[in-house]
């Protein structure tokens, strides 16, 4: 599942535009984002080095949606509730490890076929 900040609207968009599979929530009062402990805001140096690593790779900023001081994060959760991989962002751009993801993924999809 996916959880983001903007509109309904957007949240359509979002869909449509990666045709995205899993199901995708949106939380505009980010209360869920609290609840997990995501950041907001800031940046710095960190922002500036992330923001010129994407333009380095051809990546250009469009137009912001949703609560752009709020920072997102990966959390890979079980059935039953627990945590079992969680990443939360520093600062814009800053992304998990992809490989460590699918790690997480991959043991929970293992211990979900036993």
């Amino acid at each position: 599942m996916i959880i983001g900040n903007g509109t309904l609207g957007q949240a359509g968009d979002f869909i449509d535009g990666y045709a995205v599979r899993t199901p995708v929530y949106t939380d505009p009062s980010l209360g869920i984002h609290r609840a997990v402990g995501a950041r907001r805001g800031g940046g710095g140096w960190r922002l500036i080095r992330n923001a010129l690593r994407a333009l380095s790779k051809g990546h250009f900023q469009t137009r912001v949606l949703g609560d752009p001081q709020q920072h997102g994060g990966v959390l890979v959760i079980t059935r039953s509730g627990e945590v079992v991989y969680r990443y939360l962002s520093e600062v814009a751009g800053d992304h998990p490890d992809t490989a460590e993801v699918v790690r997480a993924l991959e043991r929970l999809a293992g211990a979900d076929a036993q």
